[in-house]
């Protein structure tokens, strides 16, 4: 199951319960301070009046029963982005981890991809990790705090480069979605390149035809975009994905929407064995300049 998350985190980020709907105003977030628990006062930026807003609710299931919620908010304008997400999940024996976790991203937009400047993911579990990396631009690093602190970076460790270079999981989904649109680089192509804080890996991506899915009673034309999850540096032995993980893709379904330049996630799927995890798109909102 390590490539489906690897994919809700780029993907598809997460609905809990009780997130908010677009990037109204500020939103305070707690976050590390000075690598400690306690907690200070993050204010999202406030979108510009020229900024595009997307707001993705997505449900998944397993066997029919709902299992997942996830939400992804963000916005961005001609040079900056934010975006929050979240993921819960509650659980199914050994298919399907319980988790619940909620991540923010802050950073600059070009045509060449996105900057992450700052991000922070809280877990929601008995160790109550938090992480927070801030981008150095003039060192070409990420400084990263973990607490409570990881066991080990992975053997080998991600380089400074290699953290620096990539997307965090936040800012991986605003990648996806405005390729061959917003930012160069062909639309599921290629692959994305992300650090998450210990472990760097690619989503390489492959083109497999078209599929018109139902989306609110009508059908739409969405491309069917398969994920494969490779491991690169920041892995523990037992955190590689087995044979049968490293050979299955997520397959991740977009739909282009005209009015942000962007495709949107309606669907992803993941075969494990006789079972398949499906996560729609419940809902979207959108706002545009004008």
């Amino acid at each position: 199951m390590r490539l489906f998350f690897a994919a809700c985190a780029l993907g598809v980020g997460a609905l809990t319960a009780g997130a908010d709907t677009l990037l109204d105003g500020a939103r305070n977030i707690a976050i590390l301070n000075e690598g400690n628990l306690q907690p200070v006062t993050y204010v999202l930026p406030t979108p510009a009046p020229d900024a595009v807003e997307i707001d993705l609710d997505l449900r998944g299931s397993v066997l029919g029963i709902p299992m997942i919620r996830a939400n992804y908010t963000g916005w961005m304008d001609g040079t900056t982005y934010a975006a929050y997400a979240d993921l819960k999940t509650s659980g199914l024996a050994a298919l399907l981890k319980k988790l619940e976790i909620w991540s923010v991203t802050t950073g600059r937009i070009s045509r060449a991809g996105f900057s992450p400047r700052f991000h922070v993911q809280q877990n929601r579990d008995k160790k109550n990790r938090r992480v927070e990396m801030n981008y150095d631009d003039a060192a070409r690093k990420v400084d990263v705090v973990i607490v409570p602190r990881l066991g080990s970076q992975g053997k080998p460790p991600a380089t400074p480069e290699e953290r620096y270079s990539a997307d965090d999981t936040v800012s991986a989904v605003m990648h996806l979605m405005t390729r061959g649109g917003r930012t160069d680089g062909p639309l599921c192509a290629g692959a994305l390149r992300v650090f998450d804080s210990k472990q760097h890996y690619d989503l390489r991506m492959e083109q497999a035809g078209t599929r018109r899915l139902r989306y609110k009673g009508k059908s739409v034309e969405t491309l069917r975009c398969k994920v494969y999850y490779e491991p690169i540096s920041g892995f523990d032995p037992e955190d590689l994905p087995s044979a049968d993980e490293d050979g299955t893709p997520v397959n991740v379904y977009l739909r282009r929407i005209d009015a942000l330049d962007m495709h949107v996630p309606m669907r992803l799927t993941y075969k494990v064995g006789i079972l398949t995890v499906v996560v729609r798109l419940h809902d979207m909102q959108i706002r545009v300049p004008d």
